[in-house]
């Protein structure tokens, strides 16, 4: 009974992301790139392809999987995007993020007039040069003196911009900085 039920539960998500984006033109997606070593015979390539088969929920980018990578990615999902979907909007949201779909288009609505949007939780958390931490940024220094903070930027777990600024970061994307944490870079 429990399979069976998850079967469901399944089902009825991809119908009700196809009913979002046809009804609503709201398109969800997973940004997904590729393994470091996925050899042929991945378990884990093969579990994506047959959920992209089943639900048309991922978007799949030719990028490796890291958190070194992710201001690389957010500039490729942003390419692809743009070329996929035209959108008014462009989010990026975490996965361990739930959002209120209906709130967030109607914040996003307010704003639609506005040519270059940037919205999010915005702060300006410290600049790391402590090269042991996770978090380290080698262009520090640029920053000033220690202690300092990065310039006002919004949180990783999600933020939106318009089509002009997303074609913007698109069009530029080889000679915009990529500092070590991606909603800084972004």
């Amino acid at each position: 009974a429990q399979r069976l039920y998850q079967e469901d539960v399944d089902a009825t998500r991809g119908e009700r992301l196809r009913m979002l984006e046809k009804d609503k033109g709201i398109v969800t997606r997973f940004v997904i790139g590729r393994s470091a070593n996925p050899g042929p015979d991945s378990e884990v390539e093969r579990a994506m392809d047959a959920e992209e088969k089943e639900y048309n929920d991922i978007l799949r980018l030719n990028h490796v999987e890291g958190q070194d990578g992710l201001p690389l990615k957010i500039q490729m999902f942003l390419s692809s995007a743009l070329s996929t979907w035209d959108a008014d909007f462009y989010v990026k949201v975490d996965d361990d993020v739930h959002v209120n779909i209906g709130i967030t288009r109607s914040i996003l609505a307010r704003h639609r007039s506005k040519p270059r949007v940037y919205i999010g939780c915005m702060k300006s958390g410290p600049v790391i040069a402590n090269n042991e931490s996770k978090y380290y940024e080698p262009d520090h220094w640029k920053f000033g003196t220690a202690g300092n903070n990065y310039f006002r930027h919004a949180t990783r777990q999600l933020y939106a911009i318009t089509r002009d600024l997303a074609t913007y970061i698109s069009a530029n994307k080889h000679i915009l900085h990529k500092y070590t944490n991606e909603d800084v870079s972004f």
